[in-house]
């Protein structure tokens, strides 16, 4: 088994004549949990998509669990639970069903799928919401839904861009006791406070202008 979940040699990223990313370089210890800190457009969300394939670096490469993600992006991907700024759930279908379809997605059969279904509701405190559908949720329940689906197939990495942004108190409280209860995954989740970053996280990056400018441990 890897000592390492993930490996980022000099990526960089460039859109057009601006550096996102600067020749980040950097490994992830399994079962680390990871904040990921800086201003807007400081890199945070570029280095998070690059690390969750949903972007792919300029130059450098990123290995998650020893595997290459340009050569393996699948494989990897099957590992990988992400989170970002948009909702990747469908707002036609009620949670029960977009969990469902992702539990298809990640192969998991029907018995398999139903008991983790119903684990993750319960995690996320969301099964009264079950046979809602998607749009008709408020903003935080949504968000929970949301994290249902990356719980769901029991990912070895999570990523998280922003989970805490727009949550009441009682909400922020759920996610970290949902977060910290994922014994064995690594975590990495960005955030603009600090404060949570520092409860919850093992280790802390600060990005500016695309680089890190510190490195340092957490709780």
């Amino acid at each position: 088994m890897n000592r390492y979940a993930v490996e980022c040699n000099d990526i960089s990223k460039q859109f057009g004549h601006f550096y996102a990313l600067r020749k980040v370089t950097l490994n992830i210890e399994a079962g680390d949990i990871i904040g990921v800190l800086g201003h807007n457009g400081a890199g945070k969300s570029t280095f998070l998509k690059i690390i969750g394939t949903h972007l792919s670096p300029s130059s450098g490469t990123v290995k998650i669990l020893g595997k290459d993600v340009k050569k393996e992006r699948i494989e990897v991907r099957r590992n990988i639970g992400f989170l970002g700024h948009t909702s990747f759930m469908y707002d036609e279908l009620t949670v029960e069903e977009n969990l469902h379809f992702y539990g298809r997605m990640f192969s998991l059969n029907e018995d398999a799928r139903e008991k983790k279904i119903d684990e993750v509701l319960e995690l996320v405190d969301l099964d009264r919401c079950r046979h809602v559908e998607i749009k008709k949720l408020s903003h935080g329940l949504k968000k929970r839904s949301d994290l249902a689906r990356i719980f769901l197939h029991s990912p070895t990495v999570l990523i998280l861009d922003e989970p805490f942004s727009g949550l009441d108190e009682a909400a922020v409280k759920l996610l970290v006791e949902a977060l910290k209860s994922q014994s064995g995954s690594t975590i990495l989740l960005s955030s603009h406070t600090f404060e949570l970053v520092k409860n919850v996280c093992t280790r802390i990056f600060v990005f500016r202008e695309g680089e890190i400018m510190s490195d340092t441990k957490g709780s």
